[in-house]
């Protein structure tokens, strides 16, 4: 019955979330109005389950219409594995979208904007016709954008007005995150090739997109010095971004290594130079989050322990790994 309960939850791809939920929150803790934030936590805000919702909702649907390459990459276990049929995966993602409606008209006026540009760009990352996902730049850009400039401005709108303000300066967050997507469509190369996903990535290979990340994480950390120089959480920002070039660096060292071996170790040696820049980046800003808003802490924290167990009970898997 727990096990049951807990597909439930973990078929909502919770763990893929902790990216947005923390560019939310540093949305709301970077803002210039800092009355409310002294006082609450973000997950109190109808704003950020109503991002939840919406983003749980898309990758339900992402799964379905994402069976092929899925199974080729050892993903979309939820489907592969039998534990959910279509026909309630659809159902599932319905019910999100509901429960985001209903949040919705509890949300602040300034994060309308942004939250409605989030299930735009959402839905049409993985639905039919436009399937952003699967066209090369435009995966790129709408994972930037959405994970480095829409959640972080969504967060901002719930302390204040100027949610495009806040758009407008997340630039340097929107690099990074390019930075991080084009490594995990390294992860994902070989069955999004065979499953005739056109990536970034596929269409323009390893190394070109290793190139590419370490080049978007290097203005990255050059844009967060000079943007937040002299402000509210400078230091943290500037460490952040430096720490994730450094991993991104090193990524793309060790994808250069990868490439010298024969092709079955060489895509084992990608998927480890690939994994550590989107864990320990993913991480970073995670951790970085939680300095701001301690209260994540009880969100990340027993997430991630939960999956540890979950994962192993129902697919014998470690989880992330």
């Amino acid at each position: 019955m727990l096990l049951r309960a807990a597909d439930f939850l973990f078929v909502l791809r919770p763990l893929i979330m902790v990216p947005a939920w923390s560019f939310y929150a540093l949305g709301v803790h970077m803002a210039p109005v800092r009355e409310r934030t002294e006082l609450f936590s973000v997950i109190v805000q109808p704003g950020f389950w109503c991002l939840t919702a919406l983003l749980a909702s898309a990758y339900v649907a992402n799964q379905i219409f994402d069976q092929a390459s899925d199974r080729l990459n050892g993903k979309g276990l939820f489907l592969t594995h039998g534990v959910f049929r279509t026909r309630t995966m659809i159902a599932i993602s319905l019910a999100c979208f509901l429960g985001a409606s209903w949040l919705f008209q509890r949300v602040d006026s300034a994060q309308e904007i942004p939250l409605i540009a989030s299930m735009l760009l959402a839905f049409t990352y993985s639905l039919p016709p436009l399937r952003l996902c699967a066209r090369p730049g435009l995966d790129l850009i709408a994972n930037a954008i959405g994970y480095g400039g829409l959640a972080f401005a969504a967060g901002a709108g719930g302390v204040g007005s100027y949610p495009l303000a806040a758009f407008l300066d997340a630039y340097p967050w929107m690099l990074l995150v390019g930075a991080v997507f084009l490594h995990t469509t390294i992860l994902d190369v070989d069955g999004d090739a065979a499953a005739g996903k056109r990536t970034t990535t596929v269409k323009i290979g390893v190394m070109r997109s290793a190139q590419i990340a370490t080049a978007l994480a290097a203005i990255a950390a050059a844009a967060t010095a000079w943007r937040y120089f002299g402000k509210d959480g400078s230091v943290v920002a500037a460490v952040v971004a430096a720490l994730s070039l450094v991993f991104v660096v090193l990524g793309h060292v060790r994808l250069a290594d990868a490439e010298k071996l024969e092709s079955v170790a060489r895509s084992a040696a990608r998927v480890r130079a690939s994994s550590l820049v989107v864990q320990s980046i993913t991480a970073l800003i995670a951790l970085w989050a939680c300095l701001r808003d301690p209260m994540l802490i009880a969100l990340f924290v027993p997430l991630m322990v939960a999956a540890r167990f979950y994962y192993r009970a129902r697919f014998s898997i470690r989880y992330p790994g």
